[in-house]
């Protein structure tokens, strides 16, 4: 849909009035914002790194008034980014089809080593193998968030967005976070098993078994792509902590700033 399209000629009218030199180019967000009943458009001018909010009887509105609009608005641009961006790029990792990979390969060790394998062992085996598993079925979970989002992010989309589908999303989006976290954690959380089970099977293959040496190898280099707390560096594990914080429905440290600074150039009369 082109713009002039959604955006009514006097709304544009106003928008382009308030440019700041002809070259400064402009767009308006593909979503009017309903918030008390009242529907407003959100302009942001490109080439100046601008905002104005215009309420659709075309008047201009104290900042006051819109700051709650801004906050909604800048909401919807980053869940759109979280959905048909990063979203996208998790579900085409393929995770799903790695860890059942890994289960594969477990199983192959297993079987072969079956006389072999210690009472430890089996137990390191199996909680390998529900490691992988547990990965798939967040993996699962996030695939299907990632299509509601997605959903969601379309149902307003050159329509009206609501205080309920700001809602909606935002409980989608922590969603998509936590599957997420709980694929990071389960990761950290058994590092030192795999490890023991990785150096215990080491022992344990028969020396002219190639078959079971290439499944250990296998094995070996997906336990070495997988997290551990050795390999992340203090960014990292700060960033996992601003995770939680946004899941339990925190707002985070990088959210606050950029609203801020959203919010400074904003210029509706204050």
């Amino acid at each position: 849909m082109e713009l002039h399209e959604y955006v009514p000629q006097n709304i544009l009218e106003i928008v382009k009035a308030n440019r700041a030199h002809d070259r400064d180019q402009y767009g308006v967000l593909p979503t009017i914002i309903d918030y008390n009943h009242t529907r407003y458009y959100y302009a942001h001018y490109e080439t100046t790194d601008r905002y104005l909010v215009v309420r659709e009887d075309g008047e201009i509105p104290v900042f006051k008034e819109i700051e709650p609009v801004v906050d909604m608005a800048a909401f919807f641009v980053a869940v759109s980014y979280s959905f048909y961006d990063y979203g996208d790029q998790w579900v085409k990792e393929k995770t799903i089809q790695k860890y059942q990979r890994i289960q594969k390969v477990l199983d192959t060790l297993e079987k072969g080593l079956q006389q072999r394998l210690t009472e430890e062992q089996r137990d390191l085996l199996n909680d390998f193998r529900q490691t992988a598993q547990t990965v798939i079925d967040w993996q699962q979970k996030l695939e299907y968030t990632v299509a509601e989002g997605k959903k969601g992010v379309d149902k307003i989309t050159y329509k009206v967005g609501s205080i309920q589908d700001h809602e909606r999303l935002d409980q989608l989006q922590k969603q998509l976070l936590k599957c997420i976290d709980e694929q990071n954690q389960v990761q950290l959380d058994t590092y030192e098993k795999r490890k023991q089970l990785i150096k215990s099977l080491w022992k344990s293959i028969p020396l002219l078994n190639i078959r079971l040496w290439f499944a250990f190898y296998e094995l070996r280099i997906h336990h070495q792509r997988m997290l551990n707390w050795s390999k992340m560096d203090q960014g990292e594990i700060n960033s996992m902590e601003i995770v939680k914080r946004r899941i339990e429905g925190g707002m985070t440290p990088e959210t606050y700033r950029e609203l801020r600074a959203i919010k400074a150039v904003v210029i509706n009369p204050r």
